[in-house]
């Protein structure tokens, strides 16, 4: 069972609040952990016996008591399951309030309709946008304005990717690249950001004339910059491309946004 799907493991997951009941209260009722646990004495009797089997628990003086296997699987169990609820947590993102700018005077409590213009959050006075919140502070145009009581969704258009691969390292590198097929599908595509990869992304990128602007963390700045409707070029070897295509995929496997790419092989072979 992968730690995605520990929360799903119901058998295991009783038997560990079993055990820590045994640790917070030494002496516990079989009758009183059934309440607890809202299940059978005839189902506690069960779980104790196969505890009892895995030697997880153990008699001690006519009491139950976790042994020392028994704590170190509540510990590292307890543990990966407050990492999986963690990342649930971060995965939701759930946000209350949030920073956008002016698209003219605000006033502290104004009701304002938000958009996404070239990859920025703008607050609208009194627009009837598909998200919607309150002003909490004043804000002159052009200014940051702090949003709360948000309502509805922003609608997005995301951005598309062109991914330009370049040869690896032993098949020659930035030495060994079709310039004039890179510069055509740079000047067919309108793009707002250039990321490089990996560093023969970059030496690439400076044969091509081009200046990139996004460097560190570049998988994830594109991902970013895409899903604010901004077009980019994409600068690297096979490896990085695949890591950049695998992180679109996954954003919409998991929140059905699609955002549309195409890989396009720019070394002379």
């Amino acid at each position: 069972m992968t730690e995605r799907y520990l929360l799903r493991d119901l058998k295991t997951n009783t038997e560990l609040l079993i055990l820590a009941e045994f640790v917070l209260d030494p002496n516990v009722r079989r009758k009183d952990l059934a309440k607890r646990l809202d299940v059978t004495e005839q189902a506690v009797a069960q779980y104790i016996a196969d505890l009892e089997k895995d030697q997880l628990v153990s008699i001690s003086d006519g009491t139950l008591k976790s042994t020392k296997k028994g704590m170190q699987l509540m510990q590292e169990r307890f543990s990966r399951l407050n990492d999986e609820i963690e990342e649930i947590l971060r995965q939701m993102r759930v946000i209350d309030t949030c920073l956008a700018l002016a698209d003219a005077r605000i006033k502290k409590g104004d009701k304002v309709g938000l958009v996404m213009r070239e990859g920025r959050l703008y607050a609208i006075p009194g627009a009837k946008t598909d998200s919607r919140g309150i002003s909490r502070n004043e804000a002159k145009t052009g200014e940051e304005v702090s949003v709360g009581s948000l309502s509805g969704i922003v609608q997005l258009k995301l951005g598309q990717l062109l991914a330009l691969r370049v040869p690896e390292e032993d098949s020659g590198g930035s030495r060994n690249l079709n310039a004039r097929r890179a510069r055509k599908a740079i000047q067919d595509f309108k793009y707002d950001d250039i990321a490089v990869g990996d560093l023969i992304g970059e030496t690439s990128a400076k044969k091509l004339g081009i200046e990139p602007t996004i460097f560190h963390a570049s998988v994830q700045a594109s991902l970013n910059a895409l899903s604010k409707g901004l077009n980019v070029i994409f600068i690297g070897t096979k490896y990085s491309i695949d890591q950049m295509t695998a992180s679109i995929d996954g954003l919409r496997k998991n929140t059905g946004f699609s955002i549309s790419y195409n890989v396009l092989d720019i070394s002379k072979n």
